[in-house]
């Protein structure tokens, strides 16, 4: 009774984990079909022997042997495709191991943070920088340690960086106690975070807009162990920018001189080498981490795991036990005559896909897709239909710019649109096709002769003619003798006249429709004026009428109706006391602080005068 309701629920649970690889019978039957087909119609001597003497003549016990090797090649085909597939009907625990790569960002909180020579301002590049890295990171531990007179930890090593995304946007200079810049306590801090959680692989990450020379030596002190690698993204440029105060001034020094922060990109870059480490500047596409962050993403066999706790469950794989199906399958083909068999059988399965011949055709005498000239004011010359694609079992050993040449010279710019990785031949692609915002898009990334060419052609044919007429110009500014840039443009600014002319006549027309409408408006409101006299004197007549005094009966109130009339006063008032209770606790929710900048600012201000108060102490028992 367990066995079967074993294999029961085995059959319940019975799925393919890769299903879509099944479509891939359809073929197996189709030629398995066609050969059986090609087989059937026999022998030579089918031809030239009477078919009532063809029984006599021929073996069908021989001819039915021969058949043998296409049910074998079908079956073969057939578990390989159910092996790639993936049958399975139970699962298998297995241990989830997590990568020990540790990774420390340091945030350079100072007033020079504010400066403005990056906008909106040195800070909100930095806090973006540090969500790129966030979402860059796919595993490993990260920690958040901000600095300015004073280091102090956001968030310890943890893997959880949504808890760090959450205080990232309340990070700014304003929160900080004290004023200053100290990065070797930021950079001492994070070093013992990692001794203290025995990282192996560790790093420290340094988001700065620059590191006082004073600070060098204390920074190599932190790092003299060389076991944690110093990377250094600098925010800033060598010329400065002043640093915004309140009510709209600049900060200023004791003697009055405004402060202007600037950057001292070789002392990053000295500190950064004299740790083991990269400095590169900040970038918007993610270059710089890409180059720090290049190690930590790569896996190597040095890798070092920690076993998590979790455990995950997958399903168990059961295709490669089906593949020992074939060993007995695999051994008939050293049989005499059966590998000459299956080879013939896969010629003609290729023959069958062999596309048709195309036909001869002129030769194009032009130059390349990329530099051919295409007059604006001519029309474009139709293509002719494509016809229906066929499977081309040469297109395996082609890649996919090959693919994409050949598509576009069959008259299929769409699909070589799709195929091209190169931006020109992509934009050529576009431009065939009609896609002229994408051509406008690609032919941009060129700075040849060609390329702005073609970018104003693409320009005009997407009716944006005062930029067709720029790159047109700027090619003239290369080659002045271009004779299909003089013609375009020309083409192109009579195009561009006939535009404003229309869209003058347009407007003109507008305001004429307008001020038509404002005179009859007007004239309704003069009709309008001359009524109301009169609807004033009918008003009066009817106030001037005696009004009948009317007299209201109240009738008596039934005990029944009385009492209802009471349960349903009671009733609103204990809705009414509900609904203040509800609305009191809403403020009192409302009151409870959430906003993370003021909770960070407290916890920093409590950890300075701590550390105050042990300096302090400190002090008075050295004495």
């Amino acid at each position: 009774m367990n066995e079967s309701l074993t294999f029961a629920q085995a059959l319940s649970e019975f799925h393919f984990i890769r299903p879509l690889w099944l479509l891939a019978l359809v073929p197996a039957f189709f030629f398995f079909r066609r050969l059986w087909i090609l087989d059937a119609r026999g022998s030579a001597w089918q031809k030239v022997v009477d078919p009532n003497l063809l029984p006599f003549l021929l073996s069908k016990t021989k001819h039915k042997s021969q058949r043998l090797p296409l049910y074998l090649l079908l079956a073969v085909w057939s578990l390989c495709i159910i092996a790639l597939a993936g049958p399975t009907w139970s699962k298998e625990t297995q241990p989830v191991q997590q990568r020990q790569d540790s990774l420390v960002i340091v945030l350079d909180l100072s007033l020079g943070m504010f400066a403005t020579d990056f906008e909106p301002n040195r800070i909100t590049i930095a806090r973006r920088k540090i969500l790129d890295t966030l979402d860059m990171r796919r595993e490993g531990q990260t920690a958040l340690i901000v600095y300015a007179g004073e280091a102090h930890m956001v968030t310890p090593l943890t893997d959880d960086s949504v808890s760090i995304r959450n205080m990232v946007p309340a990070l700014n200079p304003n929160i900080m106690p004290v004023i200053g810049n100290n990065p070797a306590e930021a950079i001492a801090m994070a070093s013992a975070l990692m001794d203290e959680a025995a990282s192996v692989n560790g790093r420290i990450l340094l988001i700065t807009a620059g590191i006082p020379q004073e600070q060098n030596n204390r920074i190599a002190d932190a790092l003299n162990h060389g076991r944690y690698p110093l990377h250094i993204i600098g925010i800033g440029s060598s010329q400065g920018a002043p640093i915004p105060a309140a009510g709209g001034e600049f900060l200023r020094d004791s003697s009055g001189q405004m402060v202007i922060s600037s950057m001292d990109r070789n002392n990053l870059t000295r500190v950064s080498s004299a740790n083991n480490g990269r400095y590169q500047d900040v970038s918007v596409d993610g270059a710089d981490l890409e180059s720090i962050l290049a190690e930590s993403l790569l896996r190597g066999e040095n890798d070092s795991y920690l076993e998590s706790e979790e455990e995950v469950e997958l399903w168990r794989d059961a295709g490669p036990w089906l593949l020992f199906l074939l060993v007995p399958l695999c051994a008939l083909c050293f049989r005499r005559g059966w590998v000459l068999q299956l080879t013939l059988s896969a010629g003609l399965i290729m023959m069958m896909l062999e596309p048709s011949p195309a036909m001869a055709q002129e030769p194009d005498t032009s130059s390349d897709p990329l530099t051919q000239t295409v007059a604006v004011g001519s029309a474009q010359p139709e293509q002719a239909p494509a016809a229906p694609p066929r499977f081309d079992w040469r297109a395996i050993f082609l890649n996919k710019n090959q693919r994409a040449a050949r598509a576009l010279e069959n008259q299929d710019p769409n699909t070589a649109a799709v195929l091209f990785q190169d931006d020109s031949w992509r934009a050529t692609a576009n431009y065939r096709a009609g896609n002229y915002e994408a051509a406008i898009q690609d032919f941009s990334q060129g700075e040849d002769i060609d390329s702005i060419y073609n970018l104003g052609n693409a320009l005009a044919y997407a009716e944006r003619f005062e930029q067709s007429i720029a790159a047109y110009n700027r090619v003239l500014e290369l080659q002045p003798d271009h004779a299909d840039a003089l013609k375009n443009k020309a083409i192109v600014e009579q195009l561009l006249e006939q535009q404003q002319q229309e869209e003058q006549e347009q407007q003109e027309q507008q305001e004429q429709e307008e001020q038509e409408q404002s005179e009859a408006e007007a004239e309704s409101e003069e009709n309008q004026e001359e009524s109301e006299p009169q609807l004033d004197d009918e008003q009066q007549e009817q106030d001037q009428e005696p009004q009948q005094p009317q007299e209201q009966e109240t009738p008596e109130q039934d005990p029944q109706d009385a009492e209802t009339e009471d349960s349903q006063k009671n009733q609103r008032s204990e809705n009414t006391e509900f609904e203040e209770d509800q609305e009191s606790l809403e403020q009192f929710l409302r009151r409870i602080e959430d906003n993370p900048g003021e909770l960070l600012q407290r916890k920093f201000q409590f950890e300075s005068r701590r550390r105050l108060i042990e300096r302090r102490a400190a002090n008075q028992g050295a004495r």
